[in-house]
């Protein structure tokens, strides 16, 4: 371990960076924690659908990394004493065509991943409100979700109950360098000297890198989450369907999640909701009397190759970089992580796949 106490400072209070401010503050560091934001739990996390999982279509070294994630937000909830709010509800998904279910059950079980094949008697006790039950369809019975809010929140007290300085709503305006050395970062309530700056605010990071010479390849990619009223509960646990992704966060509340596509007539937030909401009546019973209550847009960080962006950046010395798309699965995991890291003389392994370094213009 370090001898001498280390000054951090995270930038991004979303659910990737209080993990990240909570852990390394566990770990013995001094952390100052900083958003825009006076209220991150409205920020990107909080428009997120919240489910912790796997893509079958992943290299080997990012399942193996998420499947890790199960595990580490178990464990990050039992150290907060079950206020993280998380829900184990497991996660049903299947495609139109029964072979590409079984393709992607498959994957993941090769992978050594728990999900199984069940056929439509079981899909059909399981979710007894769908009207057109599919022949086949994967059941990841350890997957869950967040509650955006709620967890977010748990996390940042801890992070404070930690020891972190979280200074919300203080919006950092440069990284500041002498030379190739990081110093620190001029925040609009003055200079903030650190011997460490980790940069966990997804595409945001791209304009602080900039004057550095340092181009980062993230694009930002927007969803649509939707918030329906129930009067009653009619889907008992997350649902990724041809045609949507579905959960109950709350008995009175399901959450939907869709792609951004424009802001024409036919395409715009509100358009596609209201297409959510025909297909939701359409496709389950009970949903007559369900009623859209809230559309909301999330930005998504998207590096080019689709895989996190985790390391130092060899140009900046003191410059550390944490962005990725899937960060509410991976917020514990790679939270601790990062923390063993940069407390340690040593890398993680489960990290080494996702160095700026894969990059050229990183190297």
């Amino acid at each position: 371990m370090i001898s001498k106490q280390l000054h951090i400072v995270v930038i991004g209070a979303g659910i990737m960076g209080t993990s990240l401010a909570y852990h390394l503050q566990r770990g013995q560091a001094q952390v100052t924690l900083l958003d825009k934001t006076h209220t991150p739990v409205d920020g990107a996390t909080a428009n997120s659908f919240g489910w912790i999982t796997v893509n079958p279509d992943s290299p080997q070294a990012y399942i193996t990394l998420r499947q890790q994630a199960i595990p580490d937000w178990h464990r990050l909830d039992e150290e907060l004493k079950g206020q993280l709010k998380l829900n184990w509800s497991g996660a049903l998904t299947w495609r139109d065509d029964p072979t590409e279910t079984e393709r992607m059950a498959n994957r993941l079980m090769e992978a050594g991943y728990a999900v199984r094949l069940i056929d439509q008697p079981y899909i059909q006790r399981m979710e007894p409100h769908l009207k057109k039950v599919p022949f086949r369809a994967m059941w990841a019975e350890d997957e869950g979700a967040i509650d955006p809010h709620l967890t977010l929140s748990g996390l940042i007290t801890a992070a404070r109950q930690a020891g972190v300085s979280c200074q919300l709503g203080n919006e950092v305006v440069s990284l500041r360098v002498s030379g190739s050395r990081l110093t620190g970062v001029l925040t609009a309530h003055g200079m903030i000297s650190a011997d460490m700056v980790v940069l966990a605010n997804g595409v945001e990071a791209t304009a602080l890198c900039q004057p550095l010479a340092v181009h980062l390849p993230l694009t930002n990619s927007p969803a649509i989450l939707v918030g329906f009223h129930t009067a009653r509960p009619f889907v008992n646990r997350i649902v990724s369907s041809p045609s949507l992704e579905l959960r109950a966060a709350s008995p009175a509340l399901t959450l939907c999640v869709e792609e951004y596509l424009d802001d024409s007539i036919e395409n715009n937030p509100q358009a596609i909701a209201r297409r959510s909401l025909d297909t939701i009546k359409a496709q389950w019973h009970h949903a007559e009397s369900v009623a859209l209550t809230s559309v909301r847009v999330g930005n998504r960080p998207i590096p080019a190759d689709g895989l996190p962006i985790i390391g130092r950046i060899s140009s900046i010395d003191g410059l550390y970089v944490s962005v990725m798309h899937a960060g509410v699965t991976l917020a514990a995991v790679v939270g601790r992580l990062i923390a063993s890291e940069l407390l340690s003389d040593h890398e993680e392994a489960l990290l080494t796949f996702y160095r700026p370094g894969r990059f050229s213009y990183l190297r």
